[in-house]
């Protein structure tokens, strides 16, 4: 009994050091990957900032930033030092991507059945804050019983679009991955989710 009892001992005695040695080498880790913005003194804004930019990135562009043997964060870290301007764009398409998320979200819980286009900003059922996207911009919106389509003019565009003459066919929604920003050939950016799929939350602080 007594030989058991001591086995247990050294067994949970190892499995406390690993623990331990473990969160050390996540705490190393993201140190080490974060230390360049850190030592340039912005600290966890412009972390979130290059958080939010690579996102954004990625859900509307489909960029990769980590080469080869980078750790998480040193690439995109590296790049956005580089190339502020960049910075500055991506977040713009993260700001986008979160309000088309939010309303095509709320489209899915909700009883909209328009079945047919309408502008942002006349959805009441739209918070004002999701009404533009980061250039200013009207979505446009069409919910129904199968799906809620977001549609963002994109950056290049001088004004919101004529929802009332959109036309999108089931043959590019087929193409398009749900969740994201898609681009359109026309330069717009669509998101759109099915009402029985699940959206993924996100919060801001």
């Amino acid at each position: 009994m007594k030989k058991y009892i001591r086995i247990s001992l050294v067994v949970l005695v190892v499995l406390v050091v690993l623990a331990v040695a473990g969160r050390y080498f996540v705490e190393w880790s993201l140190n080490r990957a974060f230390r360049p913005a850190m030592k340039e003194g912005g600290g966890l804004r412009q972390l979130a900032d290059v958080l939010e930019a690579s996102v954004g990135s990625t859900l509307a562009r489909g960029d990769a930033r980590l080469q080869p043997g980078e750790a998480p964060g040193q690439g995109a870290l590296a790049y956005y030092q580089k190339n502020p301007q960049a910075l500055q764009r991506d977040k713009k398409y993260f700001e986008t991507w979160h309000s088309a998320l939010a309303i095509a979200d709320a489209g899915r819980k909700g009883e909209q059945k328009l079945g047919r286009w309408e502008s942002s900003t006349a959805a009441s059922w739209i918070a004002p804050s999701q009404r533009n996207d980061a250039w200013g911009h009207a979505f446009c919106v069409q919910s129904d019983e199968q799906e809620t389509i977001v549609v963002s003019p994109g950056p290049q565009a001088l004004s919101s679009l004529d929802c009332n003459s959109l036309k999108i066919t089931g043959e590019e929604l087929a193409q398009m991955p749900q969740g994201r920003l898609n681009p359109h050939a026309s330069g717009a950016l669509i998101l759109f989710v099915k009402k029985s799929g699940r959206v993924a939350q996100v919060s801001r602080g």
